[in-house]
């Protein structure tokens, strides 16, 4: 009546939700990403065979820890772009984007060079 093993056998379609749901250390950040959740969860909500109902639950925990993980991720990456932004326009530093006058400037008499010191 259930089939469960076809669905989340190794290579089934919610096979790393299943893995999220139990085994959560085990997921890398590369199967966190590849994890479509709105087509998950249709896949979930609607099968094409009835999942029990105990089955669609530990499902649904796999896709909100995903969905979390997801969140963190988001929500790390926007922490360092706001760091690097801050970094970069802090104040007083806008004033040394200017180069000296004699750091760019060549001198105007040229002299010979002593080639003995080199």
């Amino acid at each position: 009546m259930f089939y469960t093993h076809v669905l989340m056998s190794k290579r089934g379609p919610l096979a790393k939700i299943w893995l999220a749901a139990h085994w959560e250390k085990k997921l890398t950040k590369a199967h966190i990403f590849e994890c479509n959740l709105e087509i998950t969860i249709e896949k979930i909500l609607s099968p094409k065979v009835k999942i029990a109902l105990r089955t669609s639950g530990h499902l649904l925990l796999g896709v909100v820890r995903i969905y979390n993980r997801k969140a963190k991720y988001l929500l790390a990456d926007c922490s360092e772009a706001l760091l690097k932004m801050k970094m970069t326009f802090r104040p007083g530093i806008s004033e040394s984007f200017e180069a000296a006058y004699s750091a760019i400037t060549l001198p105007e008499e040229f002299h010979d060079f002593d080639t003995q010191t080199m």
